[in-house]
């Protein structure tokens, strides 16, 4: 019996040795579980930031292109009053009354450039409340 009883205390260590390691895999899974569970947190909260950011972001592309039409609108619109000028100015010979009446030419110049920036941040300054509001 000797034998025998050598070999039951052999399979008795292997399994208690098995219990032994077994116990210590799924205590190492579960603590990896643990870690996981909090980096998955972590990720989803940074997921939904970054979410957050791009929409943010959307509406910033939608501003910026509705302000890029509006500049485009201006400038026709301005591009439109130059070649007005332009064609009232051909019909003119201002370099005739340029020549004979410098001080005219330029207190008409200066005094539409002026009325003209007037507008302009007067347009510009009541928009911006505006859209600040």
């Amino acid at each position: 019996m000797g034998i025998f009883s050598g070999a039951k205390i052999a399979v008795l260590l292997l399994l208690l040795s098995v219990a032994g390691g077994g116990y210590l895999y799924v205590k190492n899974l579960q603590e990896d579980v643990g870690r996981l569970t909090k980096n998955n947190v972590l990720l989803e909260t940074a997921v939904n930031s970054k979410d957050q950011e791009i929409n943010r972001l959307n509406e910033e592309i939608v501003q910026v292109r509705e302000a890029n039409s509006r500049v485009t609108e201006e400038s026709r619109k301005l591009n439109g009053e130059v070649d007005v000028l332009r064609n009232k100015l051909s019909e003119h010979d201002l370099g005739y009354l340029a020549e004979n009446k410098p001080g005219l030419v330029q207190r008409i110049i200066n005094k539409d450039i002026e009325n003209s920036l007037k507008a302009g941040i007067e347009e510009l300054t009541s928009e911006s409340i505006v859209e600040s509001k």
